[in-house]
């Protein structure tokens, strides 16, 4: 169906109301060879062009943030899955969401780079590259699915190669060092989400890790920071699969992928990511959006309870128009990991 079958008639109504400027900027958002020089009803005109043109209901809306104030300079979501674990069991659906994730995200016009299934030691120097390369007044989306755990106030996103017993440094990267790596970015916007299982690592079994980690590392928000974990602290995050059951670091449940269950995974079978993947196209601001998310995954077939935490209080929303075009900062980001093409991909 065309975009004038679809849109809802108050929004028809709202965009017959546009002036010739308001006409003009989404226009040349679309890139539309269009005039509304005597023009009789310019919004009506733009909405027939724009549906010639092919474009979508959510690709419209997009087009509709460009007449809010705020634009920033560019949209960058760092997607990260680690489910193909050596020692831990291998989990069912970080990757397959992540790149649902990356669909939606990638509609709203950010640039999405994926990085699955590293070691620890890795991620942090991917990351470290990634952070070198975004611009200052950008908005970030991070995203993390996979094993994780929780050391005192500490949250630890496991690689690959962690062992079940006596994890070191190495073999975690946290949630403080993540963003001490963004901090010099000078971010609008960042939106950091823990998709993980927070247990309390059991410091008898991890004596090495426990002891190193006394005090958090410090890090700097520059305008606004939200940060999102799927469950709260001590309890497990789900996946919701009919999966034979295995077993986490902490020995509780979670899924492991046996022969003949990978057609069984269906985009968005995290409770988190189902409902983010819901709700995220919503014309709303970031706050908002997650608290509607987070809503949802309190009625959840399984009992799971997020928790949001924000720094600063200024209005943003996922589908802000960037100012700049996408093509050289994904080249960048491109030069920026070409030494780690097996894990990430950049689009």
């Amino acid at each position: 169906m065309s975009l004038l079958q679809k849109l809802a008639y108050n929004d028809y109504k709202k965009a017959k109301d546009f002036t010739v400027h308001q006409c003009e900027t989404i226009a040349n958002l679309a890139k539309l060879n269009t005039t509304f020089t005597n023009v009789e009803c310019p919004g009506e005109h733009l909405l027939r062009k724009l549906d010639l043109s092919g474009c979508s209901v959510s690709q419209y809306k997009v087009l509709l943030s460009a007449l809010r104030k705020y634009r920033p300079h560019s949209k960058i979501a760092v997607l990260i899955a680690n489910n193909l674990y050596t020692h831990l069991s291998k989990l069912a659906t970080p990757s397959v969401d992540c790149d649902s994730l990356s669909l939606h995200l990638k509609s709203l016009g950010f640039i999405v780079v994926t990085v699955k299934n590293t070691h620890a030691s890795h991620l942090k120097d991917i990351v470290g590259r990634i952070s070198h390369v975004i611009p200052p007044d950008s908005y970030c989306f991070i995203f993390y699915a996979g094993h994780g755990c929780q050391i005192g106030n500490t949250k630890c996103m496991l690689g690959i190669d962690c062992p079940t017993e006596n994890i070191q440094n190495e073999h975690c990267m946290t949630e403080n060092n993540m963003l001490k790596q963004f901090e010099r970015c000078n971010l609008d916007l960042c939106v950091f989400i823990l998709d993980m299982c927070r247990i309390n690592l059991d410091r008898e079994t991890n004596p090495d890790i426990s002891n190193s980690i006394v005090f958090t590392e410090d890090y700097i928000v520059h305008k606004n920071l939200l940060i999102s974990y799927s469950t709260q602290s001590s309890q497990s995050a789900y996946e919701v699969l009919e999966i034979e059951c295995s077993t986490t670091i902490n020995f509780d449940e979670t899924y492991e992928l046996k022969t003949g269950d990978t057609d069984r995974i269906v985009p968005g079978a995290s409770q988190y990511v189902k409902a983010l993947c819901n709700r995220i196209g919503e014309d709303c601001d970031v706050s908002s959006l997650l608290d509607r998310v987070h809503g949802d995954v309190e009625n959840s077939l399984r009992k799971q309870k997020p928790i949001k935490v924000q720094c600063g209080v200024e209005k943003r929303q996922l589908n802000d128009v960037p100012n700049c075009e996408p093509i050289t900062l994904i080249n960048k980001l491109k030069e920026s990991i070409k030494d780690y093409t097996n894990y990430c991909d950049v689009f």
